[in-house]
């Protein structure tokens, strides 16, 4: 893996040491993602129908790391934080990006996946990517509200650090922050006179 990849990117707040990654498997985090993929085939009727429209997801095939249900949900909760995301390519972008990455980083991300899930379930007895608009912005603001020291709220702004700058690197994220399209800025005004 190259330095660039170790010490940068939009996964890097992800990186954890190794301490940090057996505590919180320990705590029991992690293990909401393995239900998670149980319980997947449980979700019946109005809601496995309401999941399938919302997730515009790529086939399983395609994805490099990521299962199904993970990349949905993650389709789900980056166009959640960052309208556009989804548009961007920015899930697909993430999957192969987490399938080269270490261990440690490709564990993080999916327990911060795994918090989504868990307070999805416990708020809604549903997975995330089964929540109706108004229940996901309810549970977004609740979650993003919380102590930085709550796990979920951290699990909220480690998702939201990659989507946010996995999507402002894109061109249309670059446009959206005022970037016209040149290679080369003009340089700045004389303030001074």
């Amino acid at each position: 893996m190259s330095d660039v990849t170790e010490t940068g990117g939009p996964l890097r707040h992800f990186r954890m040491d190794r301490r940090a990654v057996l505590t919180s498997l320990a705590g029991g985090v992690g293990a909401a993602m393995l239900a998670t993929r149980a319980s997947a085939a449980h979700v019946h009727g109005a809601a496995a129908t309401q999941a399938a429209a919302a997730a515009t997801s790529v086939a399983d095939s395609t994805l490099q790391f990521l299962d199904q249900h993970g990349f949905d949900t993650l389709a789900i909760l980056a166009e959640q934080i960052v309208p556009g995301a989804r548009a961007a390519a920015v899930p697909e972008f993430l999957d192969r990006l987490l399938a080269v990455e270490s261990l440690e980083t490709q564990k993080s991300f999916m327990q911060a996946l795994g918090a989504f899930e868990a307070e999805a379930r416990a708020a809604n007895g549903v997975p995330w990517k089964a929540l109706t608009p108004p229940q996901a912005t309810a549970l977004l603001t609740t979650i993003s509200t919380q102590p930085d020291s709550d796990a979920s709220r951290q699990a909220f702004d480690r998702i939201k650090g990659a989507v946010a700058e996995t999507y402002f690197q894109t061109e249309t994220g670059m446009k959206e922050l005022g970037w016209d399209g040149s290679v080369t800025f003009t340089p700045p005004t004389n303030l001074c006179g």
